[in-house]
């Protein structure tokens, strides 16, 4: 009886046993197929030919074995036509003499050559108008308005190194002219959000019905696993460039511009971009102060104290209120800012002598934005940023401002930074 039982519980556990092992095997199995590419959801490259051949094998009557005989039916593999990838550049300011030049991607999706007509549309803000976008290649020696991408898929698991280069089995296109579906060496493509660059291709099987061509690409540095059906898709760079129009206002303006990236074959919708670029611009803002030198009452309005480097020390100046008597020395000063964020350029100051005064000789001083004021000579053409007729004070203010041409009042204003500030100022008695 004792026997029977031992026996009893050895098959029990050779059946427990058994059991995990196929438990073990058929999670393992689940894994694996898991695991394992599923090649009916795979993409297969354009242009392939799928050839299906039956063989029919026979016997005469006496049973001798004839000859087989075989029929084929090829069938090519169409382009599926789809939406490319657009990158999205980060928005530029740019000032209104400058354009501002954009670099693109656009990265193929589709299962064989395909080709994106690409047009661009510009809305201005109130402020600026007769902006321009156009779309130039990526050498920035032409404009263009169409770009042309290869594409095919993966054929077989392929490990891609960190380093080196990876031969990709491929499905042969439909001839063999030294390209897969528009992919040739030197050409970037993108396998799963990966950039390779084309080292080789053998196209050699290209027109063999169900045959394999290879594309050969370069690690990037990081290793990965590329499987069958994966989509390799041709990435091209292009170029927009933004070319602001006249601008008619004080405060920067926005020039937006969509780009669009439409399938030839009109697979809609398009893919798009938008790119907003801010042109700065310069925003001059001046205020006239006076100081009586010879009796300094009190004036009002707004008020500056500065030592503009005549010997006085710190004088302050007064937007109005100011009174003086005949015989009274006066000194005016001239306060020009930029609030914008651009430059302003060819800033010139040109202040007629007020009546009843007269210019005194040699007073005129300049701050070209640097906060240092200078001595600037009365004469024309002594290559300094300033100059009068006693009737007429110029001063060519900003950073490079000159009197340099002969005759006054023809100089050349200077350049005035956003945020800086110029000041000139000179002096004037009243008459008796």
């Amino acid at each position: 009886m004792n026997g029977s039982i031992n026996k009893e519980i050895m098959a029990l556990n050779h059946g427990k046993r058994t059991g995990r092992r196929r438990g073990v095997f058929g999670a393992l199995l689940l894994f694996v197929a898991m695991a394992l590419p599923q090649i009916a959801l795979a993409t297969t490259g354009a242009n392939h030919i799928i050839r299906n051949t039956v063989t029919v094998n026979y016997a005469d009557i006496v049973g001798s074995a004839q000859t087989p005989i075989t029929a084929s039916v090829d069938v090519t593999v169409n382009l599926v036509a789809a939406q490319a990838v657009l990158s999205a550049p980060i928005d530029q300011p740019t000032d209104a003499a400058t354009a501002a030049t954009y670099s693109y991607t656009i990265t193929s999706q589709a299962n064989g050559p395909d080709s994106y007509n690409l047009t661009t549309g510009v809305t201005e803000s109130a402020g600026i108008s007769g902006s321009t976008a156009t779309i130039r290649n990526a050498g920035d020696t032409a404009t263009i308005a169409s770009i042309g991408l290869g594409g095919t898929s993966v054929a077989a698991l392929t490990p891609v190194p960190v380093a080196g280069t990876v031969a990709i089995p491929v499905p042969a296109d439909s001839a063999s002219d030294g390209e897969v579906n528009g992919i040739a060496a030197g050409d970037t493509v993108v396998i799963n959000g990966a950039v390779y660059t084309v080292a080789s291709v053998d196209d050699a099987n290209g027109g063999t019905a169900n045959a394999t061509s290879t594309i050969t690409v370069n690690g990037n540095g990081t290793p990965a696993l590329v499987q069958i059906g994966d989509q390799i898709g041709e990435q091209l760079a292009f170029l927009v460039r933004v070319t602001p129009g006249t601008v008619t206002a004080a405060v920067d303006q926005t020039i937006t511009v969509d780009i669009n990236a439409l399938d030839s074959g009109a697979v809609a919708p398009a893919e798009t971009d938008q790119t907003i670029t801010t042109v700065t611009v310069a925003a001059l803002t001046v205020v006239k102060y006076v100081a009586n030198i010879t009796d300094p009452v009190a004036g009002g309005g707004s008020t500056v104290t500065i030592d503009t480097g005549g010997g006085a020390g710190s004088i302050t100046y007064y937007t109005s209120g100011v009174t003086g008597d005949p015989g009274d020395t006066l000194e005016y000063l001239i306060e020009v800012n930029n609030g914008g964020t651009s430059s302003a350029t060819n800033v010139v100051l040109s202040d007629p002598v007020p009546a009843f005064t007269t210019y005194t000789a040699s007073s005129m001083r300049l701050d070209t934005g640097t906060g240092t004021f200078a001595a600037v000579l009365d004469g024309d053409a002594d290559a300094d940023g300033g100059e009068t007729d006693s009737a007429t004070v110029y001063f060519y203010a900003g950073s490079g401002g000159t009197d340099g041409a002969i005759g006054v009042g023809n100089g050349s204003g200077g350049s005035l930074a956003g945020g800086a500030t110029t000041y000139g100022n000179f002096r004037v008695t009243i008459d008796n």
